[in-house]
């Protein structure tokens, strides 16, 4: 994906490498039509007893580092990465809080996490309390996956959705290949149960999800639930969606450099309305009065 990107990192150690990327990806969206951008923490896989689990952890990204980013670049929002095994989940949680995270993401089936497992039922409280959304991937993983796929299931996550938790459900339990299972009439079947229930549009740029992204568009009681995502740094394909956007429309986006702008310009050119775009500046944790009414929140909870 680097090489894809034009990222050179070709002859630099691991530290350079991950100094290479930031930077790169920090100019990409300082030169983006993007307004801001959530940057995503990824916790690693824990066994069912709240042991970390290094042998099947496939990717860390530190919240650390995530959240020094946000603390020096306006545009970059922090999102944390939390297992809800790990017996100092619920402190983490606290201590990120503190630290401006505007959301929790989680990749059930690379970390291990079964939503609708009890154990995860006092971090459901404790976001539910601060007012922080829950990213969860749902349908298919295909880049990350160690554990079984049915952990993606949308229908896992009521548990949340019944304890008042605000949850973005990636991809909205779309398919990506064909023969695969896809989740998405159970996604939508639970938007009409749960007004707290969103589905973001990363990576609907392929012929096997954009006309499905259309057919959404055109139900008010799906459109009011989309949330816009880039997937980055999964690319887009216009190519692919050629009989959706024409051929002009193609070569168009295809031309583009930056990939933030190409995802922006292929959600556009299928009729994603601005509200789509603008929608995760109301569900996240942000802003100098939302640091301020959770700094109490914590106090509240101490006391």
């Amino acid at each position: 994906m680097g090489r894809r990107l034009g990222f050179d990192t070709e002859n630099s150690g691991r530290e350079a490498n991950f100094r290479i990327i930031e930077g790169e990806v920090l100019r990409l969206l300082e030169e983006s039509v993007i307004d801001r951008a959530v940057f995503l923490a990824l916790d690693a896989a824990f066994r069912e007893d709240g042991i970390r689990d290094d042998a099947r952890t496939l990717m860390v990204m530190d919240n650390d580092e995530i959240a020094e980013l946000a603390a020096v670049h306006v545009r970059v929002l922090f999102g944390a990465g939390i297992h809800p095994y790990r017996p100092d989940a619920l402190r983490e949680l606290e201590r990120l809080v503190n630290r401006g995270a505007c959301l929790i993401k989680w990749l059930p089936s690379a970390q291990n996490i079964k939503p609708d497992d009890p154990r995860c039922f006092p971090f459901y409280e404790a976001l539910a309390h601060f007012g922080i959304p829950l990213l969860c991937h749902t349908g298919n993983e295909h880049t990350l996956s160690v554990f079984p796929n049915d952990f993606n299931d949308p229908g896992r996550l009521r548990p949340a959705l019944e304890m008042g938790v605000t949850v973005i459900a990636a991809h909205c339990g779309l398919r990506l290949y064909l023969h695969e299972k896809s989740y998405f009439h159970r996604w939508r079947g639970m938007t009409r149960r749960h007004e707290n229930l969103y589905g973001d549009i990363s990576a609907f740029g392929i012929i096997t999800r954009i006309w499905t992204l259309r057919s959404m568009l055109k139900s008010p009681g799906l459109r009011e639930r989309l949330v816009f995502g880039s997937d980055f740094p999964v690319a887009p394909m216009p190519w692919t969606c050629l009989g959706c956007l024409g051929l002009r429309a193609v070569r168009y986006i295809q031309g583009m450099k930056n990939p933030f702008d190409r995802s922006v310009a292929l959600m556009k050119g299928v009729g994603v309305p601005d509200e789509v775009f603008a929608r995760g500046g109301s569900l996240l944790r942000l802003g100098k009065n939302e640091k301020s009414r959770n700094r109490s929140a914590v106090e509240e909870t101490r006391g």
